[in-house]
C-alpha cells in the first residue's frame, strides 16, 4: 500500500486496537503531541514499538467517546503522508467535550507506519480532562 492509503486504513481502524496496530512496524515510533512524557498530560510523550503504540491507543480508547471524526486532506509521496482535518471527543471522566483541528505526519517502511508525529489543541485537551 502507498502511504496515503496506510495512514487512511489506520485512522479507519482506530475503533478496533488490533486492526489499528496492523498498520504499524515493529520499529515504529509515535509522538502524541511532545517528545518526552508530561506530567501535564498523560498522552504525552513517545511511544515504541507495537506494544508502546498499543499502550497510546489503549489510553484513547479507555479515556475517550469519539463522537466526529473529520479528514479534510490527505497528501502523500513515496515514502511519508499528511492528512489533517477536526474531531470531537467526549472525555469519559469529566463528560466534556475535547474538540480540536488535527494534524498528523507518517513515514511508511514495508507498507507499516515507521514514523507518526501528531498534533492537537493540547491547550484544550488539557481543559477538557481538568474535574470541576
Amino acid at each position: 500500500m502507498k502511504p496515503d492509503q496506510v495512514l487512511r486504513q489506520h485512522i479507519s481502524s482506530m475503533g478496533n486496537i488490533e486492526e489499528a496496530l496492523r498498520c504499524v512496524h515493529e520499529n515504529a515510533r509515535f509522538v502524541a503531541a511532545f517528545g518526552e512524557e508530561s506530567d501535564r498530560h498523560h498522552f504525552y510523550g513517545t511511544y515504541r514499538g507495537v506494544e508502546g503504540v498499543r499502550t497510546l491507543l489503549s489510553k484513547f480508547a479507555r479515556d475517550l467517546d469519539p463522537q466526529e471524526f473529520e479528514i479534510r486532506k490527505v497528501l502523500a509521496d513515496e515514502t511519508s503522508a499528511f492528512a489533517w482535518g477536526r474531531f470531537k471527543h467526549r472525555v469519559r471522566s469529566t463528560n466534556r467535550t475535547f474538540e480540536s483541528c488535527w494534524a498528523v505526519v507518517v513515514e511508511v517502511q514495508d507498507g507499516k507506519i515507521k514514523y507518526f508525529r501528531g498534533f492537537e489543541d493540547t491547550g484544550a485537551l488539557e481543559a477538557a480532562f481538568r474535574p470541576n
